[in-house]
């Protein structure tokens, strides 16, 4: 009879967690503040540069692979999506991206990492000003003077 009464439960929390995963389907690449409570600071074209015109914000596939923590990127229009050097494109040989799960940097929330590298940073003036050209983002250093970000997702 107790079985009966938790098993719709733990089957609503099951499907509840599937549902959340971040990084599967469609969706958006977001750019995240390091600082200032991981505020949205614009999103990946697709051809994986940043910009902050909505307009211009690339739509993204993930395919999740080999463990739960690990997937494929794709864009719309942009092709598949990995690392050249330090630089996030697309176009170019797809790469395996992971997180570190809800655990990671930002709280309740999936972010991309590389390998054991996901802190981000534009090229140039970051985040671009609506009136410029969208910027490559790549691994930060520390000594670019842009805002760090991490990359989060949006399902769409």
């Amino acid at each position: 009879m107790h079985l009966t009464i938790f098993t719709p439960l733990l089957a609503s929390i099951v499907f509840s967690w599937a549902l959340a995963e971040d990084f599967s389907g469609p969706g958006q690449i977001r750019t995240l503040d390091v600082r200032e409570n991981n505020q949205d600071l614009g999103c990946l074209t697709s051809k994986g540069k940043w910009t902050t015109v909505e307009s211009l914000c690339g739509e993204f596939n993930a395919q999740r692979v080999g463990s739960n923590n690990e997937f494929r990127l794709s864009s719309t229009g942009g092709g598949s999506c990995g690392i050249d050097g330090v630089t996030f494109k697309c176009g170019i040989q797809s790469g395996i991206f992971g997180t570190w799960g809800t655990e990671g940097p930002v709280s309740g929330r999936e972010v991309v990492r590389y390998g054991a590298y996901g802190l981000m940073e534009g090229s140039g003036n970051s985040p671009p000003d609506a009136k410029d050209e969208a910027v490559e983002i790549h691994f930060s250093t520390g000594n670019e003077g842009g805002k760090a970000v991490w990359l989060g997702w949006k399902a769409l």
